[in-house]
């Protein structure tokens, strides 16, 4: 019975990630007959929101709590990848943490938004640079930094993807915390609670 039990969660993690591989194929055909800026943009959003979450379906398994950082391990080698031929570095450390299901996509979608912004905005015309991910465990919880050695600015204007974040980060019980100035890049330290639900 127990065998048998295994063999179906691992087949329907199977047509999970054969769904999610459906989709970012799906997007990637739209991507390339649409101009429109806005459309590309919410496009590009949505491929890479598929990406985290096939991303972290690939670690998740029945035998209990992810570890967070061996989901990050997949995420150093995906955004290596897309920032191919460009002079951006990446790095990832991750202290090994066990996270509930209840944090497992909301802190997927996060980091690859985070990441994502730091290598589409940070390093314009061809500028050299790196991006720092830190995951480690803090009191009560954990915390996640995402740092870039980009142009920065005065003052970080409330786009879509920050929004996305900040409202993530709120629905978890966490806080955020943005460093930026001009020619410093920007940081965002983002502190979670693992002994309190989430909001609804």
């Amino acid at each position: 019975m127990a065998t048998a039990a295994a063999e179906g969660i691992v087949e329907l993690q199977r047509r999970l990630l054969g769904g999610y591989q459906l989709l970012q194929t799906l997007v990637g055909i739209r991507l390339r007959s649409v101009t429109d800026p806005d459309s590309v943009r919410h496009l590009t959003w949505l491929s890479d929101v598929t990406a985290a979450m096939e991303l972290i379906s690939r670690r998740m398994t029945a035998e209990g709590p992810l570890d967070f950082a061996a989901y990050l391990e997949d995420v150093a080698a995906f955004w290596t990848r897309a920032c191919e031929g460009r002079p951006v570095r990446l790095d990832v450390r991750g202290q090994s943490a066990l996270l509930p299901d209840s944090h497992l996509l909301p802190l997927a979608i996060i980091t690859h938004e985070l990441i994502a912004n730091a290598c589409r905005h940070a390093f314009p015309e061809g500028r050299r640079g790196s991006i720092a991910v830190a995951f480690s465990r803090a009191v009560g919880g954990v915390s996640l930094v995402v740092r870039d050695s980009g142009v920065g600015a005065e003052t970080l204007a409330p786009g879509e993807g920050l929004a996305l974040v900040q409202g993530l980060v709120e629905h978890l019980g966490g806080s955020l915390n943005i460093e930026t100035a001009p020619g410093a890049g920007v940081g965002v330290r983002i502190r979670l609670p693992l002994e309190t639900s989430p909001r609804h």
